[in-house]
């Protein structure tokens, strides 16, 4: 089922469900995909989400209640064929250490668990990619396993580093771009997925999946890592 509603002047949003969902995120990446190449003459941008997917379309190539029509339409028609995913699996590596991970420490004591339990518990799971959001890149992933998941900080940090992987009750995430945040900072990627490369702006699609691959120190570093 789905809804449509209006958000604006010339925008839409259309919902797909009430509650976050595993299966949403490819079926909104496949919406939009399809939307964007049937009304591309007609369509500004598109937001996809958790639940929804944001559009904004040209006044002056059609109107509100046209718009909403043949958008209609044209999801009615689309439930009568198969959803073919068009995700991808993207490999991170992690440096999961004390060095990096502010709060590890603490999560350890909380959890009652040691470095090597907590590393696989969060490596070992495949994330999806729910949400593009706060920054440019930064990808909202779920869900992290009920043993490690952890509350947002009451005190946001000032300045968290670029590439910083951290946990926020049951989603993780890593900062492509130092910034401020409350996210509980578990590790650190050597990648850099900062806009100083402008492919990484697509590096990252709802519906995608991602896998944390564990690296020692000496890898972490050889691959340009900072500490």
């Amino acid at each position: 089922m789905h809804r449509i509603i209006p958000a604006g002047e010339n925008s839409i949003i259309i919902y797909f469900g009430d509650q976050i969902d595993p299966s949403l995120p490819e079926k909104i990446a496949f919406t939009a995909n399809q939307l964007k190449q049937e009304f591309n003459h007609v369509i500004i941008d598109m937001i996809p989400s958790y639940i929804s997917l944001h559009i904004s379309y040209h006044l002056t190539k059609t109107t509100h209640q046209n718009f909403c029509q043949q958008v209609e339409k044209y999801l009615n028609q689309l439930k009568k064929s198969s959803i073919k995913p068009d995700s991808k699996l993207t490999q991170i590596p992690v440096y999961y250490h004390f060095d990096v991970g502010f709060d590890l420490a603490r999560l350890l004591k909380e959890k009652q668990l040691n470095l090597e339990n907590f590393i696989n518990i969060h490596s070992s799971k495949i994330y999806q990619v729910y949400a593009i959001g706060f920054s440019p890149a930064f990808a909202f992933l779920a869900s992290v396993d009920k043993k490690i998941c952890a509350p947002r900080l009451a005190t946001p940090r000032i300045k968290i580093p670029a590439g910083s992987l951290g946990i926020a009750d049951s989603q993780t995430a890593i900062y492509p771009s130092a910034s401020s945040g409350g996210w509980n900072i578990i590790g650190r990627t050597p990648l850099d997925l900062s806009l100083t490369h402008t492919e990484n702006l697509k590096k990252f699609n709802i519906g995608d999946k991602v896998k944390f691959c564990s690296i020692g120190k000496d890898e972490y570093l050889a691959n340009g890592g900072s500490l």
